[in-house]
This record gives C-alpha cells, sequence and structure tokens, in this order.
C-alpha cells in the first residue's frame, strides 16, 4: 500500500492540489471547486479538513482566497 495511505487526509490533499498544480491541470488563476466539492472528491467527511488543507496552502503562497469569490492557485514565484 502506499506511504500516502496512513498519512492524515489534510496532507493528502495538499499532495494531491500540489500535484495538480504541477502537471498544469489547475493553472495559476485556476478557481479550485467548492469546499463541500473538494471534500466530496477527497471522500472526506468533513470540510474543515479540506479547509484546514486550503489554509496551509495559502499560507505557503500556493493558493490565495477572494472573501466571496473562491479559492485560486496562485502565479509561481
Amino acid at each position: 500500500m502506499p506511504a500516502r495511505q496512513f498519512e492524515p487526509h489534510y496532507r493528502r490533499i495538499i499532495a494531491d492540489i500540489r500535484e495538480r498544480i504541477a502537471s498544469g491541470e489547475w493553472p495559476p488563476g485556476h478557481k479550485l471547486p467548492s469546499t463541500k466539492a473538494l471534500a466530496e472528491m477527497y471522500e472526506v467527511g468533513s470540510p474543515t479538513t479540506v479547509r484546514q488543507a486550503i489554509t496551509i496552502l495559502i499560507e505557503t503562497g500556493e493558493l490565495y482566497g477572494h472573501q466571496g469569490l473562491g479559492v485560486f492557485v496562485a502565479e509561481r514565484a
């Protein structure tokens, strides 16, 4: 089994979002799906887990949020 299955859910979500950004699937400026949609996509019971992952990615500058508009992929530094 892959080691990622034993990681906390928020870490697996962070890793997947980073992979999508790196692959170009989610380019700079791309709007992420809603927290609810991401929770369903990652099969986590609580949107709080998704918010935790997004908060970390915002803090690292990989994503940014606009109140009322959503969360977006940041430009690469």
